[in-house]
């Protein structure tokens, strides 16, 4: 089913300068953008935002599972056309298995957020043919099977790009290292797949150096495709509290995330079973939070005095949890890409606690806005001091609000345009 909204009021552009050369943009994400969620939808959101503000006409072509999606409007005043698509998360293990005899796809991109939609290609194909696009951008590398299965609709002059947040393949291996029952056959069919994909696209955009140099290493032939376009933050948003209350007297840790995005899952147990019995010997008043959306029955029963799990997940909630937290943790072992909680925190001032592989893209120096482990006796420490030391705690939330100012979301749209401008065949 298509539920179309159109622009009802264009976007004010009278201080666009002249030179500016207007793009009429598609945006194809797997989950709908919206102003009142968290994660990877709200990078998205200021995308297309920011980039409607610089005078580029946009038009979106997204999946919706919820009444929230199906009713929210908060891109309406940036797009020229939403088109929304209903659509299932997770499919029958029959109809999965139907649709890889069909398609010859790994079945991972074929069900849950962004899974193959029928209804969805239609959709890319008629609006294709029914307008020009400067640049048709996927968002996630789910969506990029569109961009590989219609390359003879999209047109030659049209940039066809692949928006990377996170290479499936790494992410893949990452969880068999772990001990996930994922087997050499399933990888290497992921990877074949994904490769081929990422080559069948114009450009490739990574939002960190790192995730850059992962998926070059896995194919050295794309290495002239990829651009590194960062996450951004809202800064003017994510602020702290007009008075900071650095010496009330909380010591409360928070882990904030999608817990329908496994790593997130991964992560609070990583800091439950490897670092809480030291944290709590040692501040026995600590508290825990792991807040954010649907958190799963194996984290809700870990819910104790000291150890809170609960829903959240709106930007003016989330705000505000940050503003009540005395120190971010980010125990991440699992996934590649950027960690938006990161900046967001950082930019209200909140001293961050993280591994390194949380750290993509930010490039911090260790003790200078946030404190960096992989050991988890490290981790745990640095931990202690923060909630033991009140002036380190705000000396390193001011040094973390100085760095999340670097990371505008304007500065990441402007680094988009630059890229969607350059000569494809450049």
């Amino acid at each position: 089913m298509n539920n179309t909204s159109s622009r009802s009021k264009k976007i004010n552009t009278t201080n666009i300068k002249l030179k500016i050369v207007k793009m009429n943009i598609l945006v194809l994400p797997k989950l709908l953008p919206r102003a009142d969620i968290i994660g990877g939808p709200i990078l998205i959101y200021h995308r297309i935002k920011n980039l409607s503000s610089m005078g580029h006409k946009i038009t979106l072509i997204a999946p919706v599972y919820t009444e929230e999606d199906r009713t929210d409007k908060s891109l309406d005043p940036f797009c020229e056309k939403i088109i929304k698509i209903d659509s299932v998360r997770e499919r029958p293990e029959e109809e999965v298995e139907a649709l890889y005899e069909r398609l010859h796809r790994p079945r991972n991109f074929l069900t849950g957020d962004g899974g193959y939609n029928d209804v969805l290609d239609d959709a890319l194909k008629s609006t294709l043919m029914e307008n020009h696009f400067d640049a048709v951008i996927a968002e996630y590398s789910m969506m990029g099977q569109y961009i590989a299965s219609n390359r003879s609709t999209i047109p030659a002059d049209t940039l066809s790009v692949i928006s990377v947040h996170e290479c499936y393949t790494k992410a893949f291996e990452l969880r068999a290292e772990k001990g996930e029952k994922i087997s050499a056959d399933t990888i290497k069919e992921l990877f074949s797949y994904e490769f081929k994909m990422y080559d069948a696209a114009d450009r490739i955009l990574s939002l960190t150096r790192e995730d850059a140099d992962i998926m070059i290493n896995y194919a050295p032939e794309l290495k002239d495709k990829i651009r590194v376009v960062p996450h951004g933050v809202d800064t003017a948003f994510y602020t702290p509290p007009e008075k900071r209350t650095w010496a009330r007297n909380t010591k409360n840790i928070l882990y904030l995330g999608n817990f329908m995005h496994y790593p997130n899952v991964d992560a609070v147990k990583n800091f439950i079973n490897l670092c809480w019995a030291r944290i709590l010997r040692e501040v026995p008043d600590a508290k825990f939070y792991a807040i954010g959306c649907n958190p799963p029955q194996e984290l809700l029963d870990l819910r104790c005095e000291n150890v809170i799990v609960r829903e959240g997940g709106t930007n003016d909630n989330v705000r505000q949890i940050y503003r009540d937290s005395d120190v971010l943790v980010a125990p991440i072992e699992l996934g590649t890409g950027f960690r938006g909680k990161l900046l967001e925190a950082m930019a209200c001032g909140l001293p961050v606690v993280a591994t390194r592989l949380a750290t993509f893209g930010i490039h911090p120096v260790n003790g200078r806005g946030m404190f960096i482990a992989d050991d988890y006796d490290a981790f745990s420490g640095y931990v202690i001091m923060l909630l033991n030391d009140v002036e380190l705690r705000k000396r390193t939330g001011m040094i973390a609000l100085t760095r999340a100012m670097k990371f505008n979301h304007k500065h990441a749209a402007e680094k988009l345009e630059r890229v969607l401008k350059e000569d494809k065949k450049a």
